[in-house]
């Protein structure tokens, strides 16, 4: 999960005010519509077929349910909740809508279970409840991974892929905007599957995040399908007028798709069948349809026009044509626009190769660059060139400085080589005072301006540091030395990277919050008063602040448990716990001594 970092001030220790509000200055004076990077997005899951029931199950103390937007949070542990009309029904007791939160398991029925830990709106509409997440983007690409790349070996062209769906996001923004949400998890947006989320996709996704193609100042349209056939089609012919022109969807050879064989197929459907399927989507035949062919063509050779004859004859976009016979009779019908055609009795026969609609990126070819040796970024320049890959309308070209221990990346190297070898001595602190060891190399990422981090992580600008994974993205060097908060930050960071990846699934966030930051300054870190018994208002204040004054107060509280905790059990005690989880009796010492 992404995680809200350290505070501008390592939160209560040092003042913020000036540092945030530049930042914040320096951001609203240059951003664009199309250069704030979402943090989250509002996904409609089960868009096709919304469940009747839903099955809700998480450990003690780890999910919340809330009845509407100004309710306590009550905690869960297992839940079933159905639709009746436009009610939610929870043990007979109807509700107009429900809020989840925390770290809990979703089940609908005919789909596998969903693992979560971002927030879930629940509605109801005609006897079908309608669940909408709120998740972050890098999980929203994570999740379009487990959906769109299939069984991928090449990382190169996972991350190709990556950058090619936060693209799309980007490009065509809230396609459901009117419906109160931004995509839906169909392809009609792009296909998502977060049951199939796993490390691996999480990896890929933070391994790219934040990165975007950009041409003219403007995330570019980054079409993809499965296979091009050999050659890809001009982008012209689905882009129509709706859109400016892309040249970068221009159509070309493609050697890398036929590397291994060209794909073909073919594929026979009943007069009577496709007639109807026609029909159904507004495309009438006038008496018995009784011959197909194919009009026109476009350069690549797909069909573009075809003519149907009945009694008389009808010209039909090859768009539609295809799209009828998906919708209606299925998609594998008629896997791409590249085929021949004719009546054989009652059967439509064609013949066709490739998959998809052949503009922009080829997956098969890309998967064969990347077993081939390509990068992710001569994937992205072969299948859109002329665009830019960068976190701005600008791009950015990191240089990248490493050790055996640490990877620096930044476009500012005068500045920042320094913080090498800073973040080496800080890294090795971190391993001797938690007994851990690194299992993979960190990274750090260091903007040039706070509006770049921003727009890049999607962070406010009170927050120093974002990390993902092994990937540390933070504020620009001076900024964080003139606040006086370098080094404790990057030491933060270190520390919480490490501590997590030896984390037990399920571990409390403010333990692990709390720990990072007694182990950051143990001796700042004595005991106080804690400020409330409610570890489900802390939890849900740490993992969705609505103002940096509640995420300080909730650092400060998760402190002040662990030095608790640290007191009474010792630290060597405390590391043991983020191995072998948190005690059910150490919540509740801390929510007794609390309640004094």
């Amino acid at each position: 999960m992404k995680r809200i970092a350290a505070l501008l001030g390592l939160l209560l220790m040092l003042p913020t005010a000036d540092v945030a509000g530049a930042a914040s200055s320096d951001v609203t004076s240059k951003a664009t519509p199309h250069n704030g990077f979402p943090q989250t997005v509002r996904v409609r899951l089960w868009y096709l077929h919304p469940p009747h029931e839903l099955r809700m199950r998480a450990d003690a103390g780890q999910a919340q349910l809330r009845k509407c937007a100004t309710c306590k949070d009550s905690p869960i542990t297992s839940l079933v909740a159905q639709a009746s009309g436009s009610s939610i029904v929870l043990d007979r007791s109807p509700a107009s809508e429900l809020l989840l939160s925390g770290n809990y398991q979703l089940t609908a029925a005919d789909s596998p279970p969903i693992h979560a830990d971002f927030s879930i709106e629940l509605r109801a509409e005609n006897n079908h409840l309608l669940v909408t997440a709120l998740m972050p983007m890098e999980e929203y690409i994570a999740g379009v991974l487990a959906g769109e790349t299939g069984n991928f070996k090449s990382d190169e062209a996972l991350k190709a892929m990556a950058v090619a769906a936060r693209t799309f996001a980007m490009h065509f923004g809230s396609r459901h905007a009117l419906d109160g949400f931004d995509f839906c998890d169909t392809t009609h947006c792009q296909d998502l599957r977060l049951a199939g989320i796993n490390p691996h996709l999480r990896q890929i996704a933070e391994a790219t995040a934040g990165e975007v193609l950009w041409y003219d100042g403007e995330p570019a349209a980054t079409y993809y399908y499965a296979d091009c056939g050999g050659t890809t089609e001009d982008g012209h012919y689905i882009l129509g007028n709706d859109e400016a022109p892309a040249p970068y969807l221009r159509q070309h050879s493609d050697r890398y798709c036929i590397r291994e064989g060209g794909s073909q197929w073919s594929s026979e459907i009943s007069r009577r069948e496709l007639q109807a399927a026609l029909a159904d989507d507004g495309i009438a035949i006038p008496g018995k349809l009784r011959s197909v062919s194919v009009l026109h063509r476009t350069p690549s050779g797909r069909v573009e026009f075809l003519r149907l004859t009945g009694s008389s004859s009808v010209t039909v976009s090859a768009l539609l044509f295809r799209s009828a016979v998906g919708r209606h009779i299925g998609w594998e019908r008629l896997k791409s626009n590249w085929y021949e055609v004719n009546v054989r009795g009652d059967q439509v026969v064609f013949h066709g190769r490739g998959r998809g609609h052949g503009v922009g990126l080829c997956q098969i070819g890309a998967e064969v660059m990347g077993e081939e040796g390509h990068s992710y970024r001569e994937i992205l320049a072969f299948y859109y060139p002329g665009t830019r890959l960068g976190i701005s309308a600008q791009g950015i070209v990191w240089q990248q400085f490493a050790n055996e221990d640490i990877e620096l990346f930044t476009t500012r190297p005068d500045r920042d080589r320094s913080l090498l070898p800073v973040a080496t001595r800080l890294m090795h602190e971190s391993e001797e005072s938690t007994g851990f060891v690194y299992q993979a190399k960190p990274r750090l990422k260091v903007y040039a301006t706070v509006a770049e981090f921003r727009n890049s992580t999607g962070e406010p600008g009170w927050v120093a540091a974002s990390t993902r994974g092994k990937t540390i993205q933070m504020q620009p060097s001076d900024v964080l030395r003139d606040a006086g908060t370098l080094d404790s930050t990057i030491h933060h960071e270190l520390l919480h990277m490490l501590i997590d990846s030896y984390t037990q699934p399920g571990t409390p966030l403010w333990f692990r919050e709390g720990l990072v930051l007694y182990l950051t300054a143990p001796n700042d870190a004595t005991p106080q008063a804690i400020a409330s018994a409610d570890v489900a208002v802390l939890e849900r204040s740490l993992r969705a602040p609505r103002s940096e004054e509640e995420l300080r107060r909730a650092y400060a509280e998760a402190r002040a448990r662990v030095a608790q905790l640290a007191q009474q059990y010792g630290k060597d005690t405390l590391l043991q716990w983020v191995q072998n989880g948190l005690p059910a009796e150490a919540t509740g010492t801390i929510q007794r001594a609390g309640a004094h």
